[in-house]
């Protein structure tokens, strides 16, 4: 749980200062290559990131797999856009998993210098319908109750399941 609370506070001071990076020509958005990932998280449900970009080193278009079908995670809803470093925490009822969030990307592109913003942020999924339940910034570094409640690292319950 420190290791936890530490890596949110580094990435926190991160996102705050944001991260200006003298590079040329990088070509980012072009880098997104194919590279399945597959995260099991029980007999049923696993994790698919169907593509990976290097430049960014993020996981993209996650999709549930449940025993043999797979589906798309978030489709026509905030989440798209967001990569993973392929945090994974699985609810002790195995019907939610909650998922890092990040957005990466360039708000200033030149051929000198160019500046990078990243946002940390998590979401809880519904793993049987496949959706966003809930999105989070400042609670990602909680943990699942034995009732599948997300419970913040203060105690606060965020989440209540259901």
């Amino acid at each position: 749980m420190k290791k936890i609370t530490s890596i949110l506070m580094i990435l926190v001071i991160c996102i705050t200062c944001g991260n200006t990076a003298s590079y040329r020509n990088h070509d980012a958005k072009d880098k997104t290559a194919k590279k399945d990932t597959i995260i099991v998280l029980n007999d049923t449900f696993s994790l698919y990131y169907a593509s990976y970009n290097s430049p960014m080193k993020l996981w993209y278009n996650l999709h549930i797999i449940n025993k043999k079908k797979k589906i798309k995670v978030g489709k026509g809803s905030e989440f798209k856009g967001t990569g993973s470093e392929l945090f994974s925490s699985l609810s002790p009822n195995a019907n939610y998993v909650v998922v890092d969030a990040i957005i990466k990307e360039y708000v200033h592109e030149s051929d000198k210098d160019s500046t990078l913003h990243e946002n940390y942020t998590c979401a809880i999924i519904d793993l049987k319908k496949a959706k966003v339940i809930k999105q989070m910034q400042q609670d990602c570094d909680g943990s699942w109750n034995k009732k599948s409640q997300w419970v913040s690292s203060g105690g606060k319950i965020v989440f209540a399941g259901k």
